[in-house]
């Protein structure tokens, strides 16, 4: 039985322990747990993961473990017999527990009145989503920042915007979504190549940002890079940021976004909901 064993703090001294227990690989009990310590200030934790853990002889083992570190247990485990004896035996050792899975699990079987099919294989299962993402992957990359128009009718979502508003960063988040993605930067200077204008017009979005804050951006890029003053000059980032209400004032169909303040996520979902609506599946 493998477990993986994982640090986030800054000394070795009063180091909390936390369990992670599943069917599976643990990544969801990982990213459930590391949401909720972002609302804590900085503690010293060491995660301990032991992924594939599929009978009550493993759960023994961890559970002594968790005990003897008095640490606090989170599980993702499918089948409502591996949960139940996880319940008693936390209890019977006195250790702090989650049950991740279970509680909605068990409400969602009732509201469609169905029994859930307990394979824990099903969440790894490659399927035809998975191609789709690794296509789509493949594509974005290929077709980062405009360096490359053939197959521009073939994406789902063309993104233009000018210098650091976050084209290439949304355009990979919405690629792990499964969506071909294309970017193409915005300069005053330079004409947009003429192929963009021969495709669906309704999945063409640009991503805008506040000027005081894309000078600040634009600024603290410039300290890695040598450059003129033009680049982070306020009057000529308004100038730039005109420019691109223009062209969305003539060009009625393309959508635009703001992305000031905004995490990639939340401009990606937007980005969805303009073009696609919000019924739009996200995963």
């Amino acid at each position: 039985m493998k477990n993986i064993d994982v640090f986030i703090g800054k000394s070795n001294d009063n180091v909390k322990r936390i369990f992670i227990i599943s069917d599976g690989t643990g990544q969801s009990a990982i990213n459930l747990m590391r949401a909720c310590l972002i609302q804590f200030e900085e503690h010293n934790i060491r995660f301990t993961i032991y992924p594939k853990i599929n009978t009550t002889e493993q759960i023994d083992k961890v559970l002594k473990s968790a005990r003897e570190h008095k640490g606090f247990v989170a599980f993702t485990l499918v089948k409502k017999e591996l949960r139940k004896y996880m319940h008693e035996l936390c209890h019977e050792y006195d250790i702090m527990h989650f049950d991740i899975l279970g509680p909605p699990v068990e409400k969602l079987s009732k509201f469609l009145n169905a029994k859930p099919l307990e394979n824990p294989n099903l969440l790894r299962r490659v399927d035809d989503k998975y191609f789709k993402r690794i296509e789509a992957i493949e594509f974005t990359i290929n077709h980062d920042d405009g360096k490359n128009l053939k197959g521009l009718n073939e994406a789902d979502i063309v993104i233009l915007g000018l210098s650091r508003v976050s084209k290439t960063p949304t355009s990979f988040y919405l690629a792990q979504l499964g969506y071909k993605v294309v970017n193409i930067p915005i300069v005053p200077e330079i004409p947009l190549p003429k192929e963009l204008f021969k495709i669906d017009q309704r999945k063409i979005v640009c991503l805008v940002m506040d000027p005081e804050v894309l000078q600040k951006v634009r600024q603290e890029r410039m300290k890695h890079y040598r450059g003129n003053n033009n680049y982070t000059d306020l009057r000529r980032i308004f100038e730039e940021l005109e420019f691109v209400y223009d062209l969305v004032k003539k060009n009625r169909q393309w959508h635009i976004v703001d992305t000031t303040n905004k995490s990639v996520e939340e401009t990606a979902r937007e980005i969805i909901s303009s073009i696609y609506g919000r019924e739009q599946e996200f995963f």
